[in-house]
């Protein structure tokens, strides 16, 4: 009598055990795969963060982030009717300069001809000529900054500046929030012991 309890007893308990919806896992599931046969269950986790794929590549800035944050900036700046000129001069020139760099990378991504080589001296002299360009338009940039930065209120120049850090980027598509000094000289204000 007390072997029928006891068996009674166990066959309530595991009934009660596959019948709980949080104590089925312990048998495999639901589906019933696994400890009690039939297939078991794919590995959990998230399939696209596998070892065996590459980690995600970082995409430089593209013109259409630029324009992007150009937008953003604007409606945040909340323009004057006095502010919208130095402001289209401003957007014109890092629109011109965005434009430039994403053509830069694209074509920094098509392998060079094999009909038309170049030497050596001639690569250098392409990159220096790219390399003026770009800092005769970043100079036309903070020509046209410093302009609009005029008209700005306090509150206004608050924005502009957290904004401005990341409209402009390097031809390796960092920003200035990304790259502390690009000249690579330190800084110039030190402590003093």
């Amino acid at each position: 009598m007390v072997k029928r309890t006891w068996i009674l007893l166990i066959t309530v308990g595991f009934i009660m055990a596959i019948g709980e919806p949080n104590a089925v896992a312990q048998f495999g599931g639901r589906g019933m795969g696994g400890i009690f046969g039939g297939p078991s269950r794919p590995p959990r986790g998230n399939t696209q963060n596998s070892v065996s794929s590459p980690p995600p590549r970082l995409v430089p800035d593209s013109y259409e982030q630029t324009e992007h944050r150009l937008a953003l900036m604007e409606m945040d700046l909340h323009l004057t009717t006095q502010q919208k000129e130095p402001w289209q001069v401003f957007a014109n020139k890092v629109r011109a300069y965005a434009s430039d760099l994403s053509r830069e990378h694209a074509r920094a991504g098509i392998p060079p001809s094999d009909s038309t080589p170049i030497s050596g001296l001639q690569h250098i002299d392409l990159i220096t000529d790219g390399a003026r360009i770009r800092v005769n338009e970043l100079e036309d940039i903070r020509t046209a900054a410093d302009a609009l930065y005029a008209t700005l209120s306090p509150d206004q120049k608050k924005v502009a500046d957290a904004r401005m850090i990341t409209l402009i980027m390097t031809p390796s598509g960092a920003t200035a929030g990304d790259v502390s000094n690009y000249s690579g000289l330190g800084s110039s204000t030190r402590s003093q012991p």
